[in-house]
C-alpha cells in the first residue's frame, strides 16, 4: 500500500514524533511511505530517511495564528505532488492545519480515499482563541473532516468534540497513541529525588503552575533536596526560565535542556523518580505514556487525556489544573514513599503492554486505510 502522509511541519524541524515512528514501523510492514512537509528553511529538496520513506519538504507561506504560537504553512506546490505520487491513501495529521485542508481537498477531487488523524481540538481553548482561529475551525477546519473518508481521534473526548463541530459520527474511530515499550523501559537504578517533565513549551502546558507548584515545595514545604528537569522546546520557554530566576529556583532545583531525542528521552524518563505533567487541556499525551511505560509513576492534571490513561491511586496521581498547591502535595506524597511509586509505577507499565502497543495501533489503522479506500 503507497500512503502518502501530509504534516506541516516534520523531522528534524521537530523531534522524531508520532507520526515519524509510524511513518518507519508502516515501512516495516511493507507500506511504500513518503512524507510531504514544508520546508522551514526555505529550501525544497526530497530526501530518504534511514527508516526508508522520502520526505518530500516544498517551499510555502507561512500565516502564524495565536500569536505566533504555531506555524501554519501554505503549501502551493502540495496538490500537484499528491496527483504525481498518485498514493493508495492519503494521511493528514490534524484538521487544524492549511496542509491538512490543501491535501483532503486535494485528494476528494481526485477521487482518493483520505483519513485525517485529530490530535486534539482547540475549539474550547480559552487563551489566544481568536477570532481567525475559531473562523478556520468552523469553515476549513471543519471541511476537513466532512471531506475526510475516516477521522481518527486519540480519545472518546476528542471524537465527542469533533462530532459537535459537525464531523460525522459513522466515520470516526478512536486509535491511542502507540508506545515503543522496549525502548521506554525502567531503569535498573533510577536517580533519587529527580522529578522530570517532558513536552513543548505552549501555554496548554500549564508550565506557570509546576513553577509555582516547585516554589511552595521548596520554601513552604521546606523540601531542598529534590531536583526538577524540563526537556522540551517552544515558544514559551524562555518565559518558563525567567521565572525560574525570578524565583531563585534556577539552577539548583530546576535544570532545562533538550529537545532530546527519542533515545535520550527514554533515559531520562526511565532514570527518574517521578513524571509530572500538569496540563490544563491534553489530547492523548504521548509523553505521559513514555513515563508509564518507564514504570515512572506519574503526577498528571485530572483533564481528559490525561485522565483517560490515569486511575488516580492505581496507575498514578491526579490533581486539578491550575492548581500548584495539590500539584506540590502529590509530588512530595510520591517522594515520600517509595512503596507507592513502585506500585503505581508498575501497574503503569502493565497498562501500555497490554494496550498502548505498536502492533495494536498499527493493525487498527492499517483497518482504518481498508475502510477509507473502500468508500472512495
Amino acid at each position: 500500500m503507497h500512503v502518502v502522509r501530509v504534516r506541516h511541519l516534520f523531522y528534524p524541524d521537530i523531534p522524531k514524533d508520532y507520526f515519524y515512528e509510524l511513518s518507519a514501523r508502516q515501512v516495516m510492514r511493507g507500506y511504500d511511505v513518503d512524507v510531504i512537509t514544508w520546508a522551514k528553511n526555505g529550501k525544497s529538496c526530497v530526501k530518504k530517511v534511514s527508516e526508508d520513506f522520502r520526505v518530500f519538504r516544498l517551499r510555502g507561506l507561512n500565516f502564524s495564528l495565536d500569536n505566533l504560537v504555531q506555524d501554519y504553512p501554505y503549501l502551493p506546490r502540495l496538490p500537484a505532488e499528491i496527483e504525481r505520487l498518485k498514493p493508495d491513501v492519503i494521511h493528514a495529521e490534524s484538521h487544524l492545519f492549511l496542509t491538512s485542508y490543501q491535501a483532503i481537498n486535494k485528494a476528494k477531487r481526485m477521487g482518493l480515499p483520505c483519513v485525517v488523524s485529530v490530535h486534539g481540538v482547540f475549539a474550547n481553548r480559552g487563551f489566544g482563541v481568536n477570532l481567525a482561529q475559531r473562523l478556520y475551525l468552523r469553515s476549513l477546519g471543519l471541511r476537513v473532516l466532512r471531506l475526510a473518508n475516516r477521522v481518527i481521534c486519540l480519545t472518546l473526548n476528542d471524537a465527542k468534540e469533533i462530532v459537535k463541530l459537525g464531523c460525522s459520527l459513522e466515520k470516526v474511530r478512536i486509535v491511542p497513541n502507540a508506545v515503543d515499550y522496549e525502548l521506554f523501559k525502567p531503569c535498573k537504578e533510577r536517580e533519587d529525588n529527580l522529578v522530570i517533565w517532558v513536552g513543548r513549551f505552549v501555554p496548554e502546558k500549564g508550565l506557570n503552575y509546576l513553577i509555582e507548584a516547585v516554589k511552595i515545595i521548596v520554601n513552604d514545604f521546606k523540601f531542598g533536596h529534590v531536583k526538577f528537569l524540563l526537556v522540551g522546546y517552544g515558544p514559551l520557554k524562555r518565559k518558563i526560565m525567567k521565572l525560574t530566576y525570578d524565583y531563585g529556583l534556577a539552577g539548583k532545583f530546576i535544570r532545562f535542556i533538550g529537545p532530546l531525542n527519542r533515545d535520550e528521552v527514554a533515559k531520562v524518563l526511565g532514570k527518574a523518580t517521578i513524571f509530572v505533567f500538569p496540563s490544563i487541556r491534553e489530547g492523548l499525551p504521548l509523553s505521559v505514556l513514555e513515563a508509564m511505560a518507564c514504570g515512572t509513576p506519574v503526577v498528571g492534571s485530572d483533564v481528559p487525556g490525561i485522565n483517560d490513561i490515569i486511575v488516580n491511586g492505581k496507575n498514578g496521581l491526579l490533581v486539578p489544573a491550575r492548581d500548584p498547591k495539590a500539584l506540590a502535595k502529590a509530588v512530595l506524597t510520591l517522594l515520600n514513599d517509595e512503596n507507592l511509586r513502585e506500585e503505581l509505577g508498575r501497574n503503569a507499565r502493565k497498562l501500555i503492554t497490554e494496550k498502548y502497543r505498536w502492533d495494536l495501533v498499527l493493525g487498527e489503522i492499517e483497518n482504518i486505510y481498508y475502510e477509507a479506500i473502500k468508500e472512495a
